[in-house]
């Protein structure tokens, strides 16, 4: 027969060990959300640094074969290079545009595409983007969302346009992600982007 005295005893040890699995259990699960919930740092592509310059950039090029495919004056100080070729292993990256000011580089742009694609599964590879991008740098914010519109009086009146923009920002780096397309008839132009810029 079990005493009075032990058999509370036992009671209170089994109690103090549930109380503590519970917490133990409880401080793991929090310390596991913290680290998914905790966003990663932005990185500039092509382990680029703002500020960098235009010879900088070239040589980055040179470096992994790729192409450079033009080099121009978008307004005074502006200068956009545009190249070819810097999608190792990713061949739906069609090209990459670097954006300088005063000869310093403010932008990178990743522009994605196939001629394959109609508008679902361009709008797939978007949505799919934006989803492993949240999973990354936490929940992006909607900045732009115009679907089917007309750009205005001066164009073909069967002519629509769509933009849509997500973004992420961090004290380094903005990072946007944009759906752009262009229907006319039979004609379309779709675009899918990784816009990094400086804040």
């Amino acid at each position: 027969m079990i005493q009075p005295q032990f058999s509370y005893r036992w009671q209170r040890r089994c109690i103090l060990h549930s109380v503590s699995c519970v917490l133990t259990a409880l401080l793991l699960l929090g310390i596991c959300k913290a680290q998914q919930a905790a966003p990663r740092n932005i990185q500039i592509p092509y382990s680029m640094s703002w500020g960098d310059a235009v010879e900088k950039v070239r040589g980055m090029i040179s470096s992994v074969q790729a192409k450079e495919i033009s080099c121009t004056e978008k307004s005074p100080g502006k200068v956009v290079l545009e190249a070819g070729g810097l999608g190792i292993g990713d061949p739906l990256l069609k090209k990459t545009l670097f954006t300088f000011k005063d000869g310093s580089l403010i932008s990178v742009e990743l522009q994605y595409g196939d001629s394959t694609w109609d508008a679902e599964k361009t709008l797939d590879f978007f949505d799919r983007t934006r989803r492993r991008i949240d999973e990354r740098y936490g929940t992006g914010t909607l900045i732009v969302n115009k679907v089917k519109e007309h750009p205005g009086d001066n164009v073909p009146k069967d002519m629509t346009y769509t933009l849509i923009i997500y973004q992420w920002n961090q004290p380094s780096v903005s990072l946007e992600l944009n759906f752009y397309s262009v229907e006319d008839g039979d004609k379309s132009l779709r675009l899918v982007s990784l816009n990094y810029k400086i804040p």
